[in-house]
């Protein structure tokens, strides 16, 4: 094994023990529910999961399921496996794109990246997407700087490609400009014969999926649906218009500065000064290249949808390379080199601090408090009869709540969707109806989100022992209730 290999295993190694401690019991979100749902039945239609299902995804999860019994421990499986593949490709890449020391750099920058950390532990896929983003921009770039046989291996890349989409279907967007970038000045051949397998993979997926949703017709269909729900509720090309623009560049502006926190001063140093300006234009193909695989999700997250932190982990890795080349920039503007290795120490040790000391949001404690309190929150919901039977209103966790929720009735509130408003039970419920059309199983109405903000009387604050919240109203009966974003308002 070589010494490449070699610190590429260890940054591999030293990432999964890192992120050990802090894997989670309990499915992180919305998504987790339905990907779990779709270990059993495989069907977008129906939400499991949503569209386009990124089938690859849902089979892993499926063969680790078999080993585990347990869907949640499958998928946390693999964002830990993925995060530490993603650190060491991440190496390869940068060493390759620059040298050793940008290498190495980068791929410290990208373990200690707070959200990158914290995502390594929760049952979602995007440190999936990091690591799939990095890997077939690896193939792109061997393609790109092959001095012999560049067909042969655009046509492996195009490849490494086609089976990511099947995973993350959104590569197909965010790698199409990095793909022409790698196959400029490649011959034709090369050009038919990537374009062809690339096609053929994807179309692959596409027949997969469909036959295991039951065709054609009803897989486009789910497609159609998700697409069009996510332009009404979050596209500037929706019913929101302009005003979408605003909101979700500062979603997408909060979910990456906490990415980044103390790499964000380092990003513009790579250019700011003449002779790194010079570095960096040097290689032209090189710059555009980093450029292309950094910057094409803006086209998405900002105009249509930006939803949430992990969605910038198609970006974060080649953010963490040019946050290493400002480091080096750094160290030679200062005329002291030996200066580098305390500069990327800082950086790294401060990131590191805010994930493992600080009570920000994916920090340690934060990701502790919103796992355990799952079922701390229950615990304590089950400690009198009349708790027991609460009604439970959630919003972004709401189908969190209702699968651990022992038989409460759940009432969900996505806060992109118009203001709901209902009468509080004064009736038993029977079968088929809920909250929303004015009956209840008890005179308790609990709110389970730690974001939402109640208004009105009589509301209880529990802090679970990890710091979760319940607000809790009690004797509700006949009261008003508003839901409006994620403002709730009772009026007795």
């Amino acid at each position: 094994m070589g010494r490449t290999a070699r610190v590429a295993l260890l940054l591999f190694v030293v990432t999964l023990l890192t992120r050990l401690p802090f894997q989670t019991e309990h499915l992180w979100a919305h998504d987790s529910v339905l990907y779990e749902r779709a270990v059993e039945r495989f069907d977008p239609f129906e939400q499991r999961p949503q569209a386009p299902g990124y089938l690859y995804y849902v089979l892993l999860i499926r063969a680790i399921d078999a080993l585990t019994g347990d869907a949640n421990r499958a998928m946390t499986l693999i964002s830990l496996v993925a995060d530490a593949a993603a650190v060491a490709l991440l190496y390869l890449l940068a060493r390759r794109l620059y040298d050793e020391r940008t290498g190495l750099i980068a791929a410290l920058f990208l373990m200690s990246a707070v959200t990158f950390w914290a995502y390594a532990g929760v049952a979602y896929p995007y440190t999936l997407l990091a690591a799939l983003s990095i890997a077939c921009a690896l193939a792109l770039w061997r393609a790109a700087t092959a001095t012999q046989g560049r067909p042969a291996a655009l046509v492996v890349a195009s490849a490494v490609i086609g089976v990511a989409i099947g995973f993350r279907s959104d590569l197909a967007i965010f790698l199409a400009p990095l793909w022409l970038v790698a196959a400029w000045g490649t011959p034709v051949i090369g050009w038919i014969g990537g374009v062809a397998i690339g096609a053929a993979l994807v179309a692959l997926w596409y027949a997969g999926s469909a036959a295991m949703d039951g065709g054609v017709a009803r897989f486009a269909s789910a497609v159609s649906t998700q697409g069009q729900y996510v332009e009404d509720t979050y596209s500037v090309f929706g019913r929101r218009g302009l005003s979408a623009l605003g909101a979700n560049a500062y979603e997408f502006a909060r979910y990456l500065g906490r990415a980044l926190y103390f790499l964000a001063p380092l990003l513009p140093l790579a250019v700011l000064s003449q002779a790194g300006r010079r570095i960096e234009l040097a290689d032209r193909r090189r710059t555009l290249f980093l450029i292309a695989w950094t910057a094409t999700p803006l086209l998405i997250y900002v105009p249509i949808h930006s939803g949430e932190y992990g969605y910038v982990f198609s970006m974060l890795p080649g953010l963490c390379v040019i946050a290493a080349r400002g480091a080096i920039a750094l160290a030679r503007g200062l005329r002291m080199p030996r200066t580098l290795p305390w500069i990327v120490a800082a950086v790294v040790l401060a990131n590191g601090a805010i994930f493992l000391l600080s009570d920000t949001p994916l920090s340690a404690k934060d990701v502790r408090r919103h796992d355990l309190g799952i079922t701390e929150r229950y615990d304590y919901l089950a400690t009198e009869p009349d708790l027991d039977r609460a009604t439970i209103l959630a919003a972004y966790d709401a189908e969190v709540a209702a699968r651990y929720g022992r038989g409460h009735e759940v009432v969900r509130h996505d806060p992109a969707d118009p203001p709901i408003e209902f009468a509080f039970g004064s009736a038993a419920c029977a079968a088929d109806v809920g909250a929303l059309q004015g009956c209840a199983r008890s005179p308790v109405l609990a709110v389970w989100d730690d974001l939402i903000r109640v208004h009105g009387d009589g509301w209880q604050t529990v802090v679970m022992p990890h710091g979760a919240l319940l607000r809790v109203a009690r004797n509700a009966t006949g009261a008003r209730v508003i839901v409006d974003g994620l403002d709730v308002t009772l009026q007795r």
